[in-house]
């Protein structure tokens, strides 16, 4: 009689021990699901999204560039955005630097702006469509202020990241 209890004490810690372990499988599985899917949703919107800048210019104090959006995502969120420029001073020195991003129309030094969003191609109209949002087909024009400014006949290079890490860049001439 004791051999039967003892046996049934060991088949109910086994069996609660199975059942504790089947618990963290699934809930491993269920995390390792979850995962999956918002690699695969952030994969998607990537592979949706797509920048282009089709004109980098100094015009004094600013470097202007323009930025297409050539995807079909809505882009915004301008402060997750990173711009890198490579440049040459007017002494001749090489710059590298990461602008910040600002909300106020003339930024600082080594800050960024979004100047306008325009809805065509001879950026004659501005957005009224989601104002502050880059649309697909929108062309968006950035004010960088750089500190120094570029020299006069140099090749220099910024780089634009939207927040989901899709990036382009583009050459200009100081």
């Amino acid at each position: 009689m004791s051999n039967a209890f003892v046996a049934l004490v060991v088949i109910a810690l086994m069996l609660m021990a199975v059942l504790s372990w089947s618990q963290v499988s699934f809930g491993w599985v269920d995390s390792s699901i979850q995962s999956w899917k918002e690699t695969m949703k952030t994969a998607q919107e990537v592979s949706r999204t797509d920048i282009a800048v089709t004109g980098a210019n100094v015009t004094a104090p600013y470097v202007e560039v323009l930025t297409r959006n050539s995807g079909k995502v809505h882009l915004a969120q301008f402060e997750d955005w990173d711009v890198l420029v490579q440049y040459y001073g007017g002494n001749s020195t090489y710059y590298i630097g990461s602008l910040a991003y600002t909300t106020d129309a003339a930024p600082s030094s080594d800050e960024w702006t979004v100047a306008t969003i325009y809805t065509d191609d001879t950026r004659t109209q501005e957005e009224v469509f989601e104002p502050g949002v880059l649309n697909p087909g929108e062309l968006m024009l950035m004010r960088l202020r750089l500190n120094p400014q570029p020299g006069g006949n140099t090749t220099n290079l910024v780089a634009i990241s939207s927040p989901n890490g899709v990036a382009t860049s583009a050459q200009f001439q100081g």
